[in-house]
């Protein structure tokens, strides 16, 4: 099963064991697409074992693949144009913290191929196709809030309307929380004085949404990103104060917001 993006003309089919190297270089790899993700990819052995975990659970030709309806899965986006360069991957699964009849969608997509309107086209091709073909009631999909605002303004173009906060505990588990929160340290503690302000911005209020999970506390926290800094900014007032403030807006806005498309929602805007 195919499907072709309609304004990019993009080919979308189904993740297969050979898209691995693909998938390491250009998503895991790549820290400003993966920080959106809920994985720690601070070294290449991580790396390999997150794209390892995608890959031999939901690639069509993958031994250990994990048996289901043939909506599911991964979904691997590739350039038709440019000798099927990788674009992207999307995921339509079943996931822990959903209603029941319910499954998750995500996508990540190549930092060379943002702005090509790949996130919406994808998503409203496997919405129709899940619709169309199984018996699902609703997909979800969930983002980092205040972090990812193209992704939300994305869900809500296509109908996907707010459906209130999803705990990472709950979705994943605790040890994702942990990989989570030492992935944004390593981050912090590789910053360039020139990029220092943003990372510091985004890592401080991801950790205070994982806060708002009750896992740590805001001091505890707030004390292992001022060590995790390199010494030259952890010492500047304005960057302390940045922490603080940050970490302060994270917990007033915990992950994930949710975002659904029911399938009432979906009939009633769909043309057919």
């Amino acid at each position: 099963m195919e499907f072709t993006l309609p304004r990019s003309g993009f080919r979308m089919r189904p993740t297969v064991t050979s898209d691995r190297n693909d998938l390491t270089t250009n998503i895991f790899g790549d820290i400003e697409v993966a920080k959106t993700l809920v994985h720690d990819v601070s070294s290449e052995q991580k790396k390999r074992v997150a794209t390892d975990a995608w890959i031999d659970a939901f690639a069509i030709d993958s031994p250990d693949a994990i048996d289901g309806d043939d909506a599911l899965g991964l979904w691997t986006i590739s350039d038709s144009s440019n000798n099927d360069r990788f674009v992207g991957i999307r995921g339509v699964f079943i996931a822990p913290a959903l209603p029941d009849n319910s499954v998750a969608t995500f996508v990540a997509v190549a930092r060379d191929y943002w702005g090509r309107g790949v996130s919406g086209d994808s998503s409203a091709l496997l919405c129709a196709n899940l619709f169309k073909t199984t018996d699902f009631n609703a997909i979800y999909t969930r983002v980092w809030p205040l972090l990812t605002p193209r992704s939300e303004a994305v869900q809500k173009k296509w109908g996907f309307e707010p459906a209130g906060r999803h705990t990472l505990r709950d979705s994943f588990g605790e040890q994702r929380i942990i990989e989570v929160m030492e992935f944004e340290l390593w981050r912090l503690a590789n910053l360039e004085p020139e990029n220092a302000q943003a990372i510091i911005r985004e890592a401080a209020t991801k950790l205070g949404q994982l806060v708002a999970e009750d896992f740590l506390s805001r001091d505890t926290v707030r004390r292992k990103i001022l060590s995790a800094l390199p010494p030259g900014i952890s010492k500047q007032q304005d960057m302390i104060g940045l922490v603080s403030t940050c970490l302060e807006t994270g917990f007033n806005n915990p992950a994930w917001a949710a975002y659904c498309l029911s399938r009432e929602t979906w009939e009633k805007s769909s043309p057919e």
